[in-house]
């Protein structure tokens, strides 16, 4: 099986210039835990989870007393580019399964965008290839 056989083709995206808050904003709406971030030429540049957004919170558990009051704007102003993981890990329509299941379990993360010829073309999510398993 290959990856253009299990990916989700209607990907959501950001663009490297929206900010941070809007973004987090549309992973809420479309129930998602993350997405590729693409430049204005439509390449992708990243890739933006709810683990930057936490990166971006102080350590409240470990220094509340410390801790002033957060100014919740400030947290998610900057632009997703300032915060996305890049560059972004990507595989193509023609990778077989078992290329993006090390990926997953090598890196740590938890989707990759689908790239052909430059362009995305899809996203493969753990969940997306765990069904995948099953089904067999």
């Amino acid at each position: 099986m290959k990856v253009k056989d299990i990916m989700t083709k209607n990907v959501v995206t950001a663009n490297e210039n929206d900010c941070m808050r809007d973004v987090a904003l549309k992973l809420r709406e479309k129930k998602i835990t993350g997405l590729p971030v693409i430049d204005d030429s439509g390449n992708v540049v990243g890739v933006f989870s709810e683990t930057d957004i936490l990166s971006r919170l102080p350590d409240i558990l470990m220094d509340a007393d410390k801790i002033p009051l957060i100014d919740v704007k400030e947290l998610t102003d900057p632009k997703v580019k300032d915060v996305m993981t890049s560059p972004a890990i990507t595989v193509s329509p023609e990778d077989d399964l078992k290329t993006v299941a090390e990926i997953f379990l090598y890196k740590y993360i938890h989707r990759v965008p689908v790239v052909e010829n430059g362009k995305l073309v899809g996203i493969v999510s753990l969940g997306d290839l765990l069904k995948a398993f099953l089904s067999r």
